[in-house]
């Protein structure tokens, strides 16, 4: 196994908790339901021209040419005690993030607690609304690498950062990625998409947040990238790590733009 597979095994193996629990006497991260939110309304597959290094030869072949089934999720984990988010989406006016929420009777103040994988505004539009928090009770958790790399850029890339990091105040808290979080929420670092993108394991389930934009290429070609990914080498690394990391322990890994049913068992691989 390469080395960096082998210092997420590590960085799991030696995790402390710190922060909120969500319960002093059971492990919520054996017990909760994991639901996809899709935020956008109608089906938008990921172009094939997002995809530089793939060859033209390859999306013929895997028939993707029209587009890549795609999607654009938030996840809800949901146990007896807690209400937690992983992202929020865009945020924009058609979003159904919250409409969602509210069919299962869940308004934004019960959400206890959100887990963001990076920092791009399809991943945190939802957050805000007229500048404001939009889940005014909630802790909202962040990997203090990403959030350090986003406000060290130009005022004009981070704005929404910067107006999330005012509305949320102290309710904004920067981890770093050998820490444990609530809930027995695990961080495992898949660097590359951005500098601190970050990955969530419950117990047999990961969030893979941008591990993968368009499945149906990249699941056997790990070193295709999206135009999305800032370092691309990183990108691709991280995305063969995680997938053996998957099969060895026979994970269900969900993607932010995984398309339906937004997740992929590697359980019947190990």
């Amino acid at each position: 196994m390469k080395k960096r597979l082998t210092s997420i095994m590590m960085a799991l193996a030696t995790l402390a908790i710190v922060g909120t629990s969500c319960s002093e006497t059971k492990k919520v991260a054996q017990e909760g339901e994991i639901i996809a939110l899709p935020d956008n309304p109608n089906h938008r597959p990921m172009p094939a021209s997002l995809f530089t290094n793939a060859s033209d030869s390859l999306i013929q072949a895997l028939g993707v040419s029209e587009g890549i089934p795609s999607a654009l999720c938030a996840y809800l984990y949901e146990t007896d005690s807690k209400q937690i988010l992983f992202d929020s989406g865009n945020g924009v006016e058609d979003s159904q993030l919250l409409p969602l929420l509210e069919a299962r009777g869940i308004t934004p103040q019960d959400i206890d607690f959100i887990f963001i994988t990076h920092l791009h505004g399809d991943h945190i539009g939802g957050l805000l609304k007229n500048g404001e928090a939009v889940f005014s009770e909630a802790k909202l958790y962040i990997n203090n690498q990403e959030l350090q790399a986003w406000k060290a850029m130009p005022d004009e890339r981070n704005a929404q950062v910067r107006q999330m990091i005012q509305a949320y105040g102290e309710r904004l808290i920067a981890f770093d990625v050998k820490e444990a979080l609530p809930c027995e929420i695990q961080p495992i670092a898949a660097y590359g998409h951005t500098e601190g993108h970050t990955v969530y394991r419950i117990g047999d389930k990961l969030i893979a947040g941008d591990i993968m934009h368009g499945v149906a290429l990249q699941i056997e070609n790990t070193d295709i990238c999206a135009r999305f990914d800032g370092n691309l080498e990183q990108s691709a690394q991280s995305r063969k790590d995680l997938i053996e990391f998957a099969k060895r322990e026979g994970l269900v890994m969900y993607g932010m733009h995984f398309p339906e049913p937004h997740y992929i068992d590697f359980k019947t691989e190990k």
